[in-house]
């Protein structure tokens, strides 16, 4: 349903001529009816690798395939009619709303500039059926944003993503502004609207137990980078790559025995994008890098039926070196 093949993305910093490699050959798909999640830490490249993939912003090389037609090579009226089949839902449900508008009119607009419904009694009435599918009354189309809590505003920004009837959907930390409670409502209404609509999902998040309720597979990344990818199960119980264990390791588990402060799984800071460490990017906070850790990047190879991980260390363990996995 969708690909990235080979994603690359640069930013120049300005004086200088050095560049930030946000994304440093992404590739992922996602099927039919499938859920990914991307988990990694903040800088990863997780936001920007959504932006390429709906075209808010252009890869500096790589391409984007949805449905099997190459989305980066489309433009105008063909890129905006392909669009459609792909939709974002965004972290900050307030600044993705447009203040002076209602949630009936946001909602409105869009049918208008994707000639949907046909006249304006017409979109009315979508816009309730739109209401009704992510659980809000009708009386919330003359709302305006600051009229509604962070979940309501959520919940009319995942309706404006459904309104053009998309088939994939790209969930940017679409909970993490939003309170506990909230989280597991806006959650258990995504995994509805999966079922019922047969949504592809890409779920980005840092939260590794959000990942885990909600993806099928999950791809783990670090410093622009995919480092880990396979089913939830086996990535997240059974992790290869030491950055992968970090992220689990470092989500609370409430224990009475524990009194004292949690010990830290990693050291160090993410290193500066815009000069990236030699060899593998993690070596510098990673407890296993060797010699050849410092001088090769590693690739990412299947070390495992539709598991795979980028890590000199895990490979000699199961003894791959094979061709690099997508």
């Amino acid at each position: 349903m969708l690909e990235a093949i080979d994603l690359v993305k640069e930013y120049p910093v300005r004086g200088s001529d050095r560049v930030v490699n946000a994304l440093n050959g992404v590739s992922l798909t996602v099927g039919p009816g499938e859920t990914l999640g991307v988990v990694g830490e903040s800088g990863c490249g997780k936001s920007t690798l959504a932006k390429l993939l709906v075209r808010l912003e252009e890869p500096t090389s790589g391409r984007v395939m949805l449905d099997g037609v190459e989305l980066t090579a489309l433009t105008g009226r063909r890129l905006r009619e392909r669009r459609r089949r792909i939709q974002m839902v965004f972290q900050d449900p307030y600044s993705s709303l447009n203040p002076r508008q209602t949630a009936g009119r946001t909602l409105d607009e869009v049918l208008t500039v994707h000639h949907l419904s046909g006249d304006a009694r017409g979109r009315s009435r979508r816009v309730s059926e739109l209401l009704d599918m992510v659980g809000l009354p009708p009386r919330f189309a003359e709302r305006y944003p600051h009229e509604m809590s962070g979940g309501q505003r959520q919940r009319i920004g995942i309706a404006r993503a459904l309104a053009v009837e998309p088939q994939v959907l790209l969930l940017d930390e679409p909970v993490s502004a939003l309170d506990v409670s909230v989280r597991a409502e806006i959650m258990n209404l995504l995994v509805r609207l999966r079922g019922e609509l047969g949504l592809s999902y890409l779920f980005i998040s840092h939260d590794v137990a959000m990942v885990r309720h909600l993806s099928d597979r999950v791809a783990v990344m670090y410093l622009g980078r995919v480092v880990e990818v396979g089913p939830w199960s086996e990535v997240l119980d059974r992790p290869r790559h030491p950055y992968t264990r970090a992220l689990r390791d470092a989500v609370p588990v409430p224990d009475p025995r524990i009194t004292g402060p949690i010990e830290a799984t990693v050291t160090g800071e993410v290193p500066d994008p815009a000069r990236p460490p030699s060899g593998c990017p993690f070596h510098p906070r990673c407890p296993l890098a060797e010699d050849v850790c410092r001088t090769v990047e590693p690739r990412l190879l299947d070390l495992a039926p539709g598991h795979a991980a980028a890590c000199h260390v895990a490979a000699r363990t199961a003894g791959q070196s094979g061709p690099v996995a997508t």
